[in-house]
């Protein structure tokens, strides 16, 4: 892997990791196109842990308060804005149907998605829950997550498994159309991405890991995929924010169009 390639990489799982694009098809395309048959397992475990990075920096005040409210008899979850220790149990209740679901098809992901094909209908299937614009409850704490709802969030997080369905906008999709606020859906997305990382790192590592490429092609990966991913994180809150997600449906729609076209011609 040359030092060019190791900054394309590192920027396309920064960009992709949090916007609703899907991290995983665009790294297995770009390893394609580059000519690398092999999956770089240490490079791509060291380009997720440059995104896990970004995502605890993003959080840094919300993770503060949830441990602080550890050492507190009252906990800040009080507010309904808050952030305190039911957010570690939400966490907790949205990452056991993520594992299960990972463990369970990691072998059929690993086996039959080929590269022409890689995610075509799962990209299809993000680009619909990018248009869908309903909402099927009004509530009337939208700040407050309850613990079926974490777990429903879970589910189709774990279903991300699969390269092409977006685990970022799949999960913020679903809360939205749970009714939670826009802010609380985007950075729960991004709470419970952290164990949905270290998880497919402890994957990676129990496959055994290659040598990394070099020093040099390795450092500019993880700052790349570190410093993309924060700028990532923001715009994604922005955009949900401000009610404008589905702006990225046309780009997810052309990418399941080249993926068929890749796969028809073989």
């Amino acid at each position: 892997m040359t030092f060019l390639q190791s900054i394309v990489l590192g920027l396309l799982q920064g960009a992709t990791e949090f916007l609703p694009v899907s991290s995983s098809g665009h790294l297995l395309l770009a390893q394609r196109l580059f000519g690398i048959r092999e999956p770089e397992l240490a490079f791509d475990l060291l380009l997720h842990l440059g995104t896990l990075a970004a995502v605890l920096f993003f959080l840094r005040s919300e993770i503060a308060s949830i441990v602080s409210s550890l050492f507190r008899i009252r906990d800040p979850w009080a507010a309904p804005s808050g952030w305190g220790r039911r957010d570690i149990w939400l966490a907790i209740v949205a990452s056991i149907p993520t594992g299960i679901i990972g463990i369970v098809f990691h072998k059929t992901v690993e086996t039959e998605l080929t590269f022409g094909g890689v995610g075509a209908r799962y990209l299809v299937l993000t680009t619909l829950l990018l248009l869908t614009n309903l909402r099927f409850r009004h509530k009337e704490e939208p700040d407050r997550i309850d613990w079926w709802e974490a777990a429903a969030i879970g589910v189709i997080q774990g279903l991300a498994v699969f390269p092409g369905l977006s685990r970022s906008g799949s999960t913020i999709i679903l809360a939205l159309l749970l009714g939670i606020a826009p802010r609380r859906a985007a950075k729960f997305s991004f709470l419970i991405s952290v164990p949905a990382i270290l998880g497919g790192a402890l994957f990676t590592l129990k496959k055994g890991v290659s040598h990394l490429p070099g020093v040099a092609p390795s450092v500019a990966g993880f700052l790349i995929a570190l410093f993309v991913g924060y700028l990532s994180l923001l715009i994604v809150e922005r955009l949900v924010v401000k009610g404008r997600f589905q702006r990225f449906a046309p780009y997810t729609a052309c990418l399941a169009a080249l993926c068929f076209y890749l796969q028809y011609r073989g």
